[in-house]
This record gives structure tokens, C-alpha cells and sequence, in this order.
């Protein structure tokens, strides 16, 4: 097995590379698509990123699936552990806090978004961020079922906010918004006016985020 070394030293100076886990793959193959995207992860170039030949990958990944799964995890146990340190507050403080950090991660990993958006990995940490999440909101006075479609729908919202913030254009870059608005400012005056103090992603999501919430309040208020 040919290997490379990737992180510190040995007692004789030499490079040493950390052992070899499903863990460690994991992340070297996120730091893979965080710098060259999706469609850059192969075996083959997550074997030469850990310094290994590509088969030994599969002892601990039998397939890309299981990778891609393992991916999804990594991403929702980093927003468990981002979560766990800034939660406090009601049931709603909470939920909308969860729902930032989320956004928060998932803004950290745009080349994953495409991944988060279309797996549906039924892994530990996915399952626990839906528990978690529920759990979050009982004290609402919501039912379980209620409380799950209020989570998918924020989850939803969240995810797709930060896809088209930060998501790839299919088929490459677009006009240039230089050209864009030129147009919009020449023969768009309504749409001119309201993008006359520029793209504010955050303030639109905390729009986005609170007028649902308030939403699911006043449903609860009428039952």
C-alpha cells in the first residue's frame, strides 16, 4: 500500500500520516469538495488526498454511497456541536437559533449544498437533528405531527435559502450582475428600487425565517 504523509511527525523527523478511519476519510473527502467541488471526488482522488492506494478506502466505505452518506453525517453532527454551544431561550428563540446555525454550516460547505439538498440519509446525526429539533418545540403546545411538518418546513426553507445564495449555476456562470443591472436600472424601475441598497442574504433570511415562524404562532393561536 503506497502512502503519503499528510500531518505531523515522527520521532525520526519523517512526516507521519494520521491512521487511517472512516472518520478521517470523511473529512478529507469534505476538505476535498470544500476546495474542488463534487464533481472532483473520485476514489481515486480521495485515495491520493489520504495518501493511500483508492482500495483501502473501502474497508471502511464499501461504496460512494456509504461516502456520501457519511458526508450528510459529518455536516449534521458539525451543526449538533455549533448548536450545543449558542442555545438558550423559548421554544421558537431556540428553533429559529437552530435553524441559523444550520445556515450557518451549511454556509461554510456550498459545494455539499447539492448533496444536503438531495440525500435523504437516514444516518445518527441526520435522525437526531429531526429529534432534536421536535424536541425543541414541544413545549409549544403543537402535536408531534404539526411540530414535524413546522421542522421540514424551515429545514426546507433553510437549505433552498442558502442553495440559491451560495449554489453553482447549472451550466456555469451567468450573466455578470454588472450587465443585470444595468438592464434592471434602464427598464425595470420597480425592480430597480428595491435592489437599490444591493443583496442583503442575511436580512432576507431572518425575513424568511421569522414570517414563518410567526406563521406557525398564529395557527397555534386559532386551535
Amino acid at each position: 500500500m503506497t502512502e503519503r504523509s499528510t500531518r505531523g511527525t515522527s520521532s525520526a523527523g519523517r512526516p507521519v500520516r494520521p491512521a487511517l478511519t472512516r472518520d478521517y476519510i470523511i473529512q478529507t473527502a469534505m476538505a476535498l469538495i470544500d476546495r474542488d467541488g463534487v464533481s472532483a471526488l473520485s476514489m481515486r482522488k480521495l485515495g491520493a488526498e489520504l495518501g493511500v492506494d483508492p482500495m483501502a478506502v473501502y474497508y471502511y466505505l464499501p461504496n460512494k454511497t456509504a461516502l456520501f452518506d457519511g458526508l450528510v453525517e459529518a455536516v449534521y453532527t458539525e451543526i449538533e456541536t455549533v448548536f450545543d454551544a449558542v442555545s438558550e431561550g423559548s421554544w421558537r428563540e431556540q428553533v429559529a437559533t437552530f435553524m441559523r446555525t444550520m445556515r450557518e454550516v451549511l454556509r461554510r460547505h456550498p459545494n455539499l449544498l447539492s448533496v444536503i439538498a438531495t440525500r435523504p440519509a437516514y444516518t445518527p446525526s441526520v435522525l437526531a437533528f429531526g429529534d432534536r429539533a421536535i424536541g425543541l418545540v414541544q413545549s409549544s403546545g403543537f402535536t408531534g405531527r404539526e411540530i414535524l411538518h413546522m421542522v421540514n418546513c424551515l429545514r426546507t426553507f433553510t437549505v433552498g435559502h442558502v442553495f440559491a445564495e451560495m449554489g453553482d449555476p447549472v451550466g456555469g456562470p451567468t450573466t455578470s450582475p454588472e450587465v443585470v443591472n444595468a438592464m434592471i436600472f434602464e427598464s425595470y424601475p420597480n425592480l430597480a428600487e428595491a435592489i437599490s441598497g444591493g443583496y442583503q442574504p442575511d436580512e432576507e433570511y431572518e425575513l424568511g425565517l421569522q414570517a414563518l415562524l410567526d406563521g406557525f404562532e398564529q395557527r397555534l393561536s386559532r386551535s
